[in-house]
């Protein structure tokens, strides 16, 4: 009874192990690499700004490299390994330059920043795109300089500038850094882009939209909105339009200022045979952000040439000044007041099925604004569900109508929790302070789920470092994440930085225990042999992991990744790998086998060799031969000895049996003379056919001695012989006629 109730603690403590760990997540911190030399290169090209002098105005935190939203996850170098670009602060405030720099990621999951290529231009470069212009294979990058704002309200007129914004920069790779040009300087003011492969010959085009604005202000005139599609002339080394007649469609379709300047913000919906686009509406022809009274969802197919709009509403919500972040932050500006809803240039909202009824709805994290002209300006940030029937659904999936303290401008969905079969959301930030929650403090992550019709906050608590250490609550302060896909292999993670200092910038992925491989032996082979022993060895360990074996009633819980057995028993392994998933091995069971006893060796009268066991082995003067029967002929005389092998264990060699052939004469075709068996104990058969001798005599002669010691006389065909008095040996036997025309002779072994 002890012994079964152990083997079952042992099982279902390996169980809830298996299980306690499947929600088990993973940090992997200090990524980033900062080449010698890299405050000297920064300080170089961002107009001469010192990140190391204390109290620089560029910086976010004193004596930090910060970034802002400028964060994309590519394979730059198309290695196979996702790379990193990073927008750095400070910026010169004075020239508003403004730098980006590519970390490749290195095979040891390093990301090391490349110096030779910079990203650096005017006005603040937020969320651009990597893709081919000129069709050569390498990765080139262009960002828009649309979100001008804040200290810009004081700078000096450029002649750069467009109106309120600086030319969109296109960076094209020459192999060994990039060439900086503009897109268009003289008709557009860049909103939002993606590139594809729109006329199939293998160079990306630029989709662009232009925000719409002003002629005469004084006239309340709009110019048209602009989307252009610009394709890369490499002769020129400049864009040009394609596609002219896109920007007459979109405002025959959708008027400014009803429709506000287009957005590519939905993730996978745009590529290069259609794009799906937002557009704020507008009741009055105000131009603020909180007139717009709905939104525009227009499709475009550019084989088709058709535009379908699908109208979404966009209601007032009354907002409490507990869910406003600038309400909690600044006492001055609070109150309760009316909300709605923004979109962004960037994408982050999703067009799926959430519900699985038949109809589809856009899903979007962001920030909600009031109308700062009756009150100061506020912000909320939260989730925002709109059906394509026009219907606002968020307070149908989500509670307290989608309000979230923790959702930023980059919100995502993603794959991440392998234990869900659908989708998660991920807000945009982490680790705030709890005074920004309102149901509960979330010190460490979430995300959502949908589960049984709602959104459910999903918390992320049991979190470890790489190298299995615990991470505390303070690690997340104020982590900022961004989607990165596949990972390793298929498995999605999260890219989580430091707004003011990207030094503190790591990747969290969910290490779940689905798919781990059991612990395998280095045999298939558990039986041995008694007086001999088995060694077993767990062949698939990987650095980290830790070994448990459990045999019989007994454990060995050091660790060790080998172990030798003298006795039967039964076994099993547990494997415990780096990021604390547990798995068994297969139980298997232990035999040990006695030696068998030596086979004794007879002679049949059929003159067959027979050993009395299975898996004889026969062999002759000492050398193995093929033949593995019970029984054996043997063609040439000699010593014949043989050995057994039961379960794998082989007995010691038999006595030796001295076998002849020599035991028959053929004197011609039809005639002959025979004695057997040979060898022989206490009798020997004698026949014989010889024409004209009914009768024959024998005489038996010791081959030591050479003496007679044995005859007899007129012998018939098929009589025995009686010779059990002669002691073992070798004797010849002669066979003759009484007129001695007959006389032959055999060697014979008594035994």
């Amino acid at each position: 009874m002890g012994k079964k109730y152990i083997l079952i603690c042992f099982v279902l403590f390996i169980s809830f192990f298996n299980e306690g760990y499947s929600q088990k997540w993973i940090v992997k911190d200090s990524i980033l690499v900062f080449p010698e030399g890299f405050y000297s290169w920064l300080k170089r090209n961002n107009g001469g700004i010192d990140t190391l002098a204390s109290g620089n105005v560029g910086n976010f935190r004193d004596r930090k490299v910060g970034t802002n939203q400028g964060i994309e996850v590519f394979d730059f170098n198309k290695d196979g390994l996702m790379d990193l670009t990073f927008e750095f602060h400070p910026h010169n405030t004075i020239t508003r330059e403004y730098l980006k720099g590519i970390f490749l990621q290195n095979k040891n999951g390093k990301y090391v920043l490349d110096t030779n290529y910079v990203i650096k231009g005017k006005g603040d470069m937020w969320y651009g795109e990597f893709a081919d212009f000129n069709g050569d294979g390498l990765s080139d990058y262009m960002y828009l300089t649309s979100n001008y704002h804040g200290a810009d309200s004081n700078r000096i007129y450029n002649t750069d500038m467009i109106g309120d914004n600086w030319p969109d920069r296109v960076f094209i790779n020459n192999g060994k850094s990039f060439d900086t040009l503009s897109l268009d300087e003289k008709n557009i003011r860049v909103m939002s882009t993606y590139a594809a492969d729109i006329d199939n010959d293998g160079a990306d085009e630029i989709i662009a939209s232009s925000q719409d604005k002003y002629i005469n202000i004084s006239t309340n005139t709009w110019e048209p909105i602009r989307i252009s599609v610009y394709k890369y002339d490499k002769k020129l080394k400049k864009f040009y339009e394609i596609e002219k007649n896109l920007s007459n469609l979109w405002n025959e379709k959708i008027s400014p200022p009803i429709s506000s300047y287009p957005v590519f913000n939905i993730v996978d919906a745009v590529n290069k045979n259609e794009f799906y686009a937002l557009a704020l509406d507008s009741l009055s022809n105000g131009y603020t952000i909180y007139d717009y009274s709905n939104f525009t969802l227009a499709n475009y197919n550019f084989i088709t040439k058709k535009i379908n709009t699908f109208k979404i509403n966009r209601d007032s919500i009354l907002i409490p000044e507990k869910y406003s972040k600038s309400g909690a932050d600044n006492p001055k500006n609070a109150g309760d007041d009316y909300f709605r809803f923004m979109v962004h240039s960037f994408r982050y909202a999703n067009k799926l099925d959430i519900d699985m009824d038949g109809e589809e709805e856009i899903i979007l994290g962001g920030y909600y604004q009031n109308n700062h002209r009756v009150n100061k300006p506020k912000f909320a940030y939260g989730w925002k569900v709109l059906g394509l029937n026009g219907k606002d659904l968020t307070s149908k999936f989500f509670n307290d109508n989608g309000i979230d303290r923790g959702v930023d401008l980059v919100s995502h969905m993603l794959e991440i929790d392998e234990n869900n079969k659908g989708p998660e959301w991920i807000p945009g930030s982490w680790g705030l302070d709890p005074k920004y929650y309102i149901d509960g403090s979330p010190t460490l992550g979430y995300y959502y789920q949908y589960v049984n019709g709602k959104m459910e906050k999903k918390f992320i608590r049991d979190i470890i470092h790489e190298t299995n250490k615990k991470v505390d609550s303070n690690y997340f302060f104020e982590m900022q994440l961004v989607k990165y896909p596949n990972y390793t292999k298929t498995k999605n993670a999260l890219l989580m930085f430091d707004f003011w200092d990207i030094k503190r910038t790591a990747i969290l992925y969910q290490a779940t225990c689905v798919g781990i491989s059991k612990p395998t032996f280095n045999t298939t082979k558990y039986s041995f042999c008694n007086g001999d022993s088995i060694k077993l060895s767990i062949t698939n360990i990987n650095k980290g992991d830790t070994i448990k074996w459990y045999y019989g009633t007994k454990s060995d819980l050091t660790h060790p990744s080998n172990k030798t057995f003298t006795d039967s028993t039964k076994l099993f392994v547990t494997r415990t790998d780096s990021v604390g998933c547990v798995i068994s091995s297969d139980t298997i069971q232990i035999k040990k086998y006695g030696i068998p006893s030596a086979p004794t060796i007879s002679r049949d009268t059929a003159n067959f060799l027979v050993s009395g066991a299975p898996g004889t082995t026969w062999y002759k003067d000492g050398s193995a031969i093929t033949d593995t029967s019970q029984k054996y002929k043997p063609t040439i005389a000699g010593s014949y000895t043989a050995k057994t092998t039961t379960n794998g264990c082989t007995s010691v060699m038999s006595a030796a049996y001295y076998y002849l052939v020599t035991d028959i004469i053929n004197l011609s075709k039809d005639e002959f003379i025979k004695l057997a068996p040979n060898p022989f104990i206490n009798q020997l058969n004698f026949d014989f056919i010889v024409k004209g001798y009914q009768k024959l005599n024998i005489e038996v002669y010791d081959v030591a001695t050479g003496s007679k010691v044995a005859t007899q006389q007129n012998i018939t065909a098929g009589t025995k012989i009686q010779l059990g008095q002669l002691a073992r040996g070798t004797y010849i036997v002669r066979v003759t006629s009484n007129d001695n025309k007959i006389a032959q002779q055999f060697k014979m072994v008594k035994l």
